[in-house]
């Protein structure tokens, strides 16, 4: 009996690790619709998880708020491009693995893939470019159209980061936020110059 229990308390404090060594891929998609792949643990993805409905509350809210200050601006003459900004998801992608080296390797291999698609669209891409050669009018119209949409993810992303207090990751770019600190450091570097100025109408005066 005292054996049956022994071998019990083992088998489940073996379980106990086995899922504590449990990970998983997780497929993420950014707000800009960017996809990438990372290994996580249970806790990890949890953690992961919570972020994203953190900033799925908040998300309508800034979108509009964003889009009144964009409206505004007599500057912006294209409409707010918010549409084209979304929450961040997450998702696993396949069953989970109990060594973190075999899922690295599935990890690779769906990154290969990734680029692989990346590769092939921006071929066809380029070719339809060629054959269709588009008038200087219609490459102006979107390049101020892809502009007008990274503006409005720049926005969106500093702003929620703001109501965060922490920036909402990005596989295009982080998301920014004023760097106080730079800006004090190049106050004094200015009053440097005004100090030098003397000395050199002193060297002048002594001539």
């Amino acid at each position: 009996m005292k054996a049956s229990k022994f071998v019990m308390v083992a088998l489940m404090g073996l379980t106990g690790w086995v899922r504590a060594e449990m990970v998983s891929i997780v497929q993420i998609t950014d707000m800009q619709g960017q996809v990438g792949y990372q290994v996580m643990s249970h806790e990890e993805y949890a953690t992961l998880t919570k972020e994203i409905k953190e900033e799925a509350t908040i998300f309508t809210a800034v979108a509009a708020e964003c889009k009144k200050e964009w409206e505004a601006n007599k500057d912006n003459k294209l409409p707010f491009q918010g549409a084209k900004v979304k929450p961040r998801t997450a998702k696993k992608a396949g069953a989970d693995f109990t060594d973190r080296e075999k899922a690295g390797k599935k990890l690779s291999q769906l990154e290969d893939r990734a680029r692989a698609r990346q590769s092939e669209e921006s071929k066809k891409e380029d070719q339809k470019a060629k054959q269709s050669k588009p008038k200087e009018e219609e490459v102006a119209k979107e390049a101020a159209r892809t502009k007008a949409i990274e503006d409005a993810f720049g926005m969106i992303s500093t702003k929620m980061g703001e109501k965060l207090k922490r920036p909402v990751p990005s596989f295009g770019f982080q998301s920014f936020e004023p760097k106080k600190d730079e800006a004090k450091k190049e106050e004094p570097k200015k009053d440097e110059k005004k100090k030098e100025e003397p000395k050199k109408d002193d060297k002048k005066a002594g001539k």
